[in-house]
Order: structure tokens, then C-alpha cells, then sequence
């Protein structure tokens, strides 16, 4: 486990970290962070991870962010445009070079662009198929 000197925050530690499942597979980088407000004045809390062009896009801004998240969002189904999302609770450990979950990649929505791409691009290419 890594320790955290105070002056660090959660930006620091996790945006851009590679996330690789239980089996070390490599599911994506943490591009956003997800927080939520627990009220009555606390300090916000970190829910979960967001991975994924649509998370990326904001977070770079301006029209290349615009564009970037425009394709994330067209290159997935109609009823679900937001980013990858992975809860807190999913994470074992994040240590200097990567953030290693407690599950399998397969357990998670993080291939879902991988997989439009295989089913509506790949899948139609001639000899493609199984």
C-alpha cells in the first residue's frame, strides 16, 4: 500500500494510473473521478472511477475535448452515453504504477467500446468472422 503525504490529493494519485483487474489484466487508465456529496457540510467522497472517451473529453476541454468525447459517445449505444464507471469498493490497492481491482475485467462495462467495436466494425469486415 502506498503512503499518501497530505499535500496529494485524489487527482494526484489516481487520474491517469492504470487500472488492471484481478487476474493483472489491463482493463483502462482512471481518466475522472466521480464525487459525491454525503451532506450536512462534510467533504466530498470518492464513489467511483471513470474511464472511457466520454470521461477523457471534459477533462482535456476545448474542441479536441468536445470531439473526443463526441466519438465516445456515437461509438456507443444509444441508451448509454456516460463513462465507465467502476465503485470504490471494487478497488484492492493502488500502488505507483497501476490500480489493481478485486474483479474481473469481464464483471465490469469497461470493454463495452471494445466490444462495439468487434460486433458493429470488425465483425463486418470480409473473413472477419469465426
Amino acid at each position: 500500500m502506498m503512503r499518501v503525504p497530505e499535500r496529494f490529493t485524489a487527482d494526484d494519485l489516481l487520474l491517469d494510473r492504470q487500472i488492471v483487474d484481478v487476474d493483472g489484466a489491463p482493463v483502462g487508465r482512471v481518466d475522472d473521478l466521480e464525487l459525491t456529496d454525503p451532506g450536512d457540510g462534510a467533504e466530498p467522497v470518492l464513489s467511483a472511477l471513470l474511464c472511457g472517451p466520454t470521461a477523457l473529453g471534459p477533462r482535456i476541454g476545448g474542441r479536441l475535448g468536445r470531439w473526443w468525447a463526441a466519438i465516445g459517445q456515437r461509438m456507443r449505444p444509444y441508451d448509454d452515453a456516460y463513462p465507465n464507471r467502476i465503485p470504490v469498493a471494487d478497488i484492492d490497492y493502488v500502488d505507483h504504477l497501476q490500480l489493481q481491482l478485486k474483479v474481473s475485467r469481464d464483471q465490469l462495462d469497461a470493454d463495452r467500446f471494445r466490444d462495439w467495436i468487434r460486433d458493429h466494425i470488425i465483425g463486418r469486415i470480409p473473413g472477419a468472422g469465426p
